[in-house]
């Protein structure tokens, strides 16, 4: 439940964010993204920005869309098990059809206001995502505003957008492009809605399917890099027509090396602590890097044998039982009773790109190959993307040096239009 109506914004002060997926923040740099390098040198850079756990973008998308950890907004990841009887099943979050699955296992989607409800009275939001669906629906389960995505568009209500509306584009660099154009001439340049979201799949895409630091992942970043200019270029022709805009320009996570994967669930088999693949009364849901262990009342006593077993795995880095989830923004409750970060390093990849992770996976979910990268840990470079701030009161050519997190975004949106962020748990960001 939102709070009461406050005073409108200003009719010309709006909000621009842009995400480039998986954007590590020692990447933006002039011989890889020049256009954002050249942004942030004349904006106010957080040199400090970190991740939630998972550093996964399904969570990530709830809790820059919330401005709360998934502790309070309920969406623990990528995947995430759901009540089955009496146990759970883990289920995708990603699926199109997971947003619906949530609302019937526990009568509502997120559990706190995103932007796009906030700012329905005040404007409105418009999403246009080209990552998972599941990461797109986030930003406004419950059809506050309008979401654009390849898997379906709707507006306000949950009407159906067409072809005329909202566009198809495909997940990859022309895709991204494409979504960016549209954006920059229909949403920022006609629409203009008090909230702009463009969330693009690169270069996240681009550095799951080959080495960090190849030539794939260099024109994965290329192909952001050119979004993000014609973005900018958008945003100064609007405010030259005397519109007050705040540009936000960051990442949700970055990625590192996978060195192996480990299949935690038959691992717990194997330990006699799980009944079999298909029991429902120990889950496993995997994000990469991390897991998360359900376990169904009728098993409670097997968690001292599960937690003494991960602890004395090479491949377990921390774990997180019960309240001290909170200390990584998790919370036990509904099912959820261990959080598992895998371990991680330091050491380069071959291409000399730093940071290696673990990743838990499963036979539905096998994660990326050895030599790829991926995240969803606690690993220093999966956990540090970018963060930029342009306009809005930010001091241009500053650094903020302090820590900041992503759910310091949608309380600086709302500061920024004046508008209440009552129950966020992110604060705004310090401007100078």
């Amino acid at each position: 439940m939102t709070t009461p109506l406050s005073p409108a914004p200003e009719a010309n002060k709006r909000v621009v964010l842009m995400i480039c997926d998986g954007h590590r923040n020692d990447f933006v740099r002039d011989d890889t993204c020049p256009r954002i390098a050249d942004f942030a040198r004349r904006s106010r850079r957080f040199a400090q920005h970190t991740a939630i756990f998972p550093s996964a973008t399904r969570a990530s998308a709830a809790s820059i869309a919330t401005g709360c950890w998934p502790a309070n907004h309920g969406l623990h990841g990528n995947s995430m098990g759901l009540p089955d009887g009496d146990g759970f099943r883990v289920h995708d979050v990603g699926d199109p059809a997971f947003v619906g699955k949530l609302r019937d296992a526990f009568g509502r989607t997120l559990k706190v206001p995103t932007m796009a409800e906030r700012l329905a009275p005040y404007g409105g939001a418009v999403i246009a995502s080209n990552v998972s669906p599941g990461a797109a629906y986030f930003h406004d389960p419950d059809y506050f505003g309008t979401v654009v995505h390849r898997a379906g568009s709707f507006g306000p209500g949950g009407r159906v957008l067409g072809l005329d509306e909202a566009p198809v584009v495909s997940h990859d660099y022309a895709g991204d492009e494409a979504l960016a154009d549209w954006f920059c001439d229909d949403v920022l340049s006609v629409r203009k809605p008090r909230l702009s979201v463009l969330w693009l799949a690169n270069p996240d895409s681009a550095m799951h399917a080959d080495q960090l630091g190849s030539q794939t992942h260099l024109d994965g970043i290329a192909c952001a890099d050119r979004a993000f200019g014609r973005v900018e270029e958008t945003v100064e022709r609007l405010r030259a027509g005397g519109e007050d805009i705040l540009f936000l320009a960051g990442s949700d996570h970055g990625q590192e090396t996978v060195v192996e994967r480990v299949a935690v669930a038959a691992r717990l088999i194997e330990a006699g602590l799980k009944d079999s693949e298909d029991s429902t009364e120990v889950v496993v849901a995997p994000q990469g890097g991390s897991g998360l262990i359900y376990v169904a009342d009728a098993a409670r006593d097997r968690i001292p044998a599960i937690l003494d077993f991960l602890r004395a795995q090479p491949w377990a880095a921390e774990i997180f039982y019960g309240d001290e989830m909170i200390q990584i923004g998790q919370r036990p409750g509904n099912g959820l009773a261990i959080a598992l970060a895998m371990a991680r390093n330091n050491e380069p990849n071959a291409l000399g790109v730093p940071g290696q992770i673990t990743l838990c996976v499963s036979d539905d979910k096998p994660g990326k190959p050895e030599g790829y990268g991926s995240h969803g840990g606690l690993g220093g470079y999966e956990r540090h993307p970018f963060l930029i701030a342009n306009g809005g009161g930010f001091a241009p050519g500053t650094i903020e040096h302090g820590v900041t997190r992503l759910i310091d975004i949608s309380p600086t949106v709302m500061r920024f239009l004046g508008l209440p962020r009552d129950g966020m748990d992110g604060l705004a960001l310090p401007q100078n």
